[in-house]
């Protein structure tokens, strides 16, 4: 789960009477707490016109370069309009920041003075809008709304949740994010679609209908799967894949995935690999020991494992792509959506 979150811009702008040191820590606690488990929501339709990139072009030189990094890295969503990047304490400004975002990041004086945090609070829950959670800005890791879903991340799925639930909850803040490249690696995906009841749908296509329907604009997936005992058994062809994967997407309504790359392998190789069933949005991975199979119909039959990783541990991950994509056995077709 990912937790929306804005700044205020006004508020971005570190304590003059604060030591070089003090600012950096400060400043790189708040990042670590976005690059963990926040997507930074932004005033206006384009990040480079917003107030918050004003404020953050504004800061020390030896801060921006922090900013920079995480920037040229995560994506961050456009807000509202009607907002203007600056927090004020009225029904007007919360509705829009409330809609769009369940943490408010606001200097000390902003967060006692406006909002009435008292001086021993790092944060509390809006009066008028219980949703959202107003935080001072040098307490963001402490942020009650940060820490749930920090927890959630590393939750296994139940066995009886919905796929509405699952997605709601760990995917569907990813597929609204820009981000265009998903990876799925699951080395049971393709055959346990073909071996899928009629009466529901496989996880495979579960996943693209959902992918699809809440994506904020065109994707590309990547898909590695294997060929497993059961395919073989069905004498099942990469052209049979093919046509299969072909027939999914001809059935979305909004076509947004424009490609779907398609790695077939044989099954041994996904076994010398610790990593072997995950969904990758950029720099964001879900780890589910049961892959795609939790989205095989109504609800997930069985309790899988689940665990969101991001920062340095993603590179592991792409590595192992990186090993699927050039292992000598490997047949590749391409589907345009």
């Amino acid at each position: 789960m990912l937790v929306p979150f804005v700044i205020d811009a006004e508020s971005l702008a570190p304590d003059e009477d604060w030591t070089a040191a003090q600012q950096i820590a400060y400043h790189k606690s708040l990042l670590d707490t976005w690059q963990r488990i926040g997507i930074l929501v932004h005033d206006g339709q384009k990040f480079h016109a917003s107030q918050l990139k004003a404020a953050i072009d504004s800061l020390p030189q030896k801060l921006r370069p922090l900013w920079q990094e995480l920037l040229e890295r995560l994506p961050v969503l456009p807000g509202d309009l009607n907002w203007d990047g600056i927090a004020h304490n009225n029904d007007t400004c919360l509705d829009v920041i409330s809609a769009m975002a369940l943490v408010a990041l606001l200097d000390d004086l902003k967060a006692e003075v406006e909002f009435g945090l008292d001086d021993a609070e790092l944060s509390k829950a809006s009066d008028s809008h219980p949703s959202l959670e107003i935080c001072r800005i040098l307490a963001a890791a402490q942020a009650k709304t940060f820490n749930r879903a920090l927890a959630i991340a590393g939750q296994h799925i139940p066995a009886g949740q919905t796929f509405s639930e699952l997605w709601n909850i760990r995917f569907e803040l990813l597929a609204k994010a820009p981000i265009k490249q998903v990876a799925i690696v699951d080395r049971y995906a393709v055959s346990q679609h073909y071996d899928c009841p009629q009466d529901k749908l496989s996880g495979l296509e579960r996943f693209f209908r959902l992918l699809d329907s809440d994506a904020s604009g065109s994707r590309y997936v990547t898909l590695y799967s294997a060929w497993t005992p059961e395919l073989n058994q069905k004498n099942i062809s990469l052209k049979d894949v093919q046509t299969e994967v072909n027939t999914i997407l001809g059935h979305l309504p909004r076509h947004a995935m424009k490609r779907v790359k398609i790695y077939m392998l044989p099954n041994s190789v996904f076994g010398h690999l610790h990593h072997d069933r995950f969904i990758r949005f950029g720099e964001y991975v879900w780890d589910i020991g049961l892959g795609l199979k939790v989205f095989e119909g109504a609800f997930s039959a069985e309790r899988s494992t689940a665990s969101l990783k991001v920062g340095f541990q993603v590179s592991t991950y792409k590595e192992a792509e990186e090993i699927l994509s050039t292992d000598r056995a490997v047949r590749v077709v391409e589907i345009n959506g």
